[in-house]
């Protein structure tokens, strides 16, 4: 074992015998109609996360209308539900235990019936710092049954099914049958004319949105293959392309922009989300995205990495749960090719491409 895996896993099982102290409580799940409150951790600040707890959200609140329903989540994440109905109150956590202090002990006087904490990991030192300061009457979570904090423990696969059957799973051991696995974004209709607007500045037939970037360099596109994509997908149909991009990446797509292709940099997620939505389709190998474009039902080709070597098959879990995406994988296989998004043939992606496309024109 490396040394910094030896400290870290020192400093979990220090923080375990530290914070973990309270006895098993054996209590078993509540009478949901006496709920006052039910706080659900978002608070790892991934948008494709949040993008699918939506389904949570609705569905728990649909059945437990009476229960406050609260969300606590980071700064990127909350843009995703700031119009959700279904979400009572929006509680947002700063990076750093120290900096939540004050607002974890509020929350801790406020004496929260329920908390779902749906990391699926061993707590972190400071995730368990957290969820002692929170006290909660009740605190559900994944694989737990090991630490004494955490009153139930779900036990289900969650590396081989798909996100939405975990959470099925959850609302299920809740008391909620049949739920509905579908994902929702509520938008502004500024955010949708807007959206409309920049589209309606090209004549082309078809508009496409590409996410080339991703927060792992395995799972990004080149400049040069973003470049060849985007002429060969030009040689088929009448189109008009517009990449997402982030400050950080608008030096790699320096005269890149011209009257077909636009580089698009919104001010929050849910500008993103808006073009989505309006566009005609969507390629991306970030899983945020795919997730943001399932909740629009969107046309999407979604490039992922090999998985079959790993326990967690992240294409599976996170895949696009979505009748109108096609899920392309690195095939990795004879052991020949890397496995990085780079070595997806754009030819393949084309292919598919020119599929969606006669679909939507006939």
């Amino acid at each position: 074992m490396k040394l910094n895996e030896q400290i870290r896993t020192l400093k979990k099982t220090l923080a375990k015998f530290i914070l973990d102290t309270r006895k098993k409580s054996g209590k078993d799940l509540p009478d949901f109609s006496n709920l006052k409150t039910a706080l659900f951790l978002r608070d790892d600040n991934k948008i494709g996360d949040m993008v699918i707890s939506s389904l949570l959200f609705r569905e728990f609140k649909k059945r437990r209308p009476v229960v406050k329903l609260l969300v606590l989540c980071g700064q990127d994440n909350k843009e995703i539900i700031k119009y959700n109905p279904f979400v009572d109150e929006i509680i947002e956590k700063k990076n750093g235990f120290l900096k939540n202090w004050a607002l974890l002990r509020n929350l801790r006087k406020r004496k929260i019936d329920i908390v779902f904490d749906f990391f699926f990991m061993n707590p972190k030192p400071a995730h368990l710092a957290m969820l002692k300061m929170l006290n909660p009457q009740i605190l559900i979570g994944f694989h737990k049954s090991q630490y004494n904090i955490y009153d139930i423990s779900l036990e289900t696969d969650t590396n081989k099914q798909h996100i939405s059957k975990i959470y099925e799973f959850f609302l299920k051991t809740v008391g909620i049958e049949n739920p509905s696995l579908c994902y929702e974004i509520f938008l502004d209709k500024t955010e949708e004319e807007n959206a409309k607007q920049i589209f309606a500045k090209s004549g082309a037939k078809y508009k496409i949105v590409i996410n080339p970037f991703s927060a792992s360099r395995h799972r990004s596109l080149s400049v040069e293959k973003l470049k060849n994509l985007i002429a060969l997908i030009d040689k088929e149909a009448d189109c008009s392309f517009y990449i997402l991009a982030q400050e950080k990446n608008c030096d790699l797509l320096k005269n890149f922009e011209n009257n077909k292709i636009f580089i698009f940099k919104g001010k929050t997620i849910r500008d993103c989300a808006a073009l989505i939505k309006h566009c005609s389709l969507v390629i991306t190998p970030d899983t945020s995205i795919v997730h943001i474009a399932a909740a629009f039902k969107k046309n999407t080709i979604a490039l992922y990495r090999g998985y079959s070597f790993v326990e967690e098959k992240t294409d599976i879990v996170w895949g696009a749960n979505n009748p109108n995406a096609v899920q392309l994988n690195v095939n990795t296989k004879n052991g020949s090719i890397k496995n990085d998004i780079e070595n997806i043939d754009n030819i393949l992606i084309v292919n598919e491409v020119k599929k969606i496309l006669d679909l939507l024109y006939n």
